[in-house]
């Protein structure tokens, strides 16, 4: 998997830092109701194999997973658009307002404070009582809801959900939740994929100090009529004259096999490239080593990084 050249790339933006965080977003025709665009555009792949990815370089140790947000959403379309109301146990209305209520002990009256209220203060509905002292006089037990329809005061009312897109009235019970979660390149791991990918910036850098114009992941339609997609591509131009280099990247868990190099050589062929390097990390093949040699592709190992610049010293247009 982290052989994958595009599962790579990801990793290596989200340890530079062209991507931060990988961002979910809300969507309902998805199979699980989520997407992550920035890992789909690099990934190219299906929505599902991009969860899936993501949850098994988290079990990896190579990326963080945290809560991001919560989604309510409908169980029959499963829109967004949804509204919450109340209802009255008692007659069904939905003629139902949340108020705070005041209670009269000595008669026993209970009802929202706006019945008690008059321009002098409080006074009860019922008995005409002037009521004063809160706690002496009267209390105020909190809010209920009040239905405007039967009347009834009720502490609980019946909750229900409204989708406004396909118009289906649902119970709370019945209402789906979704959490999503965003991904982030672990701390622990960033070091090493740092130490791993590192090559890349600093061979681009090395080439611009050089005077090449050095474009990365570009994609170039070669002389066959192919398009390529090169991991770096430098140019330098002298007078009618241009000198082009092609730099891959290649990684495998033990060796880099074979086949990356001739893919690489046929790819610099194809573009009328001069030169030709490749960072093979951990290394090359035996096999592979034999190819680059006798294609006389540059080949920096993992134990040769330190060596990148010096190396570069001898490269003439």
């Amino acid at each position: 998997m982290i052989s994958d050249s595009k599962v790579i790339k990801l990793l290596e933006q989200l340890t530079n830092g062209e991507i931060e965080e990988l961002k979910p977003v809300f969507n309902p025709k998805s199979a699980k109701c989520v997407d992550y665009p920035l890992a789909d555009k690099i990934l190219t792949q299906s929505n599902s194999y991009t969860l899936h990815l993501l949850e098994d370089l988290t079990r990896l140790g190579y990326l963080t997973k945290k809560f991001y947000d919560k989604i309510m959403y409908c169980p029959v379309c499963n829109s967004t658009d949804i509204r919450y109301s109340t209802y009255c146990p008692n007659c069904g209305s939905g003629h139902i307002l949340h108020s705070i209520v005041i209670e009269h002990p000595s008669c026993g009256y209970l009802g929202i404070e706006k019945e008690f209220t008059n321009e002098n203060g409080h006074k009860c509905p019922k008995c005409h009582k002037e009521l004063n002292l809160i706690g002496s006089d009267y209390n105020s037990p909190g809010y209920y809801y009040k239905c405007y329809d039967c009347g009834e005061l009720v502490i609980t009312p019946v909750e229900k959900w409204h989708c406004r897109q396909c118009a289906t009235v649902f119970g709370k019970e019945e209402i789906r939740e979704l959490c999503l979660y965003s991904y982030r390149i672990s701390e622990e791991k960033k070091d090493k994929l740092h130490l791993e990918r590192i090559p890349k910036n600093r061979v681009a850098e090395l080439l611009i100090r050089d005077g090449y114009e050095v474009q990365g992941s570009f994609k170039i339609t070669g002389r066959s009529g192919a398009e390529h997609e090169i991991d770096l591509l430098a140019t330098k131009h002298s007078g009618p004259f241009e000198h082009r280099i092609v730099v891959g990247f290649a990684s495998a868990e033990h060796e880099v096999d074979s086949e990356e190099v001739i893919k690489l050589y046929a790819k610099a062929y194809d573009v009328n490239a001069q030169d030709i390097i490749m960072i093979a990390l951990p290394r090359l093949s035996p096999d592979a080593n034999h190819f680059a040699q006798h294609y006389r592709i540059r080949v920096f190992e993992a134990e040769d990084l330190d060596k990148i610049e010096t190396a570069f010293n001898h490269i003439h247009t």
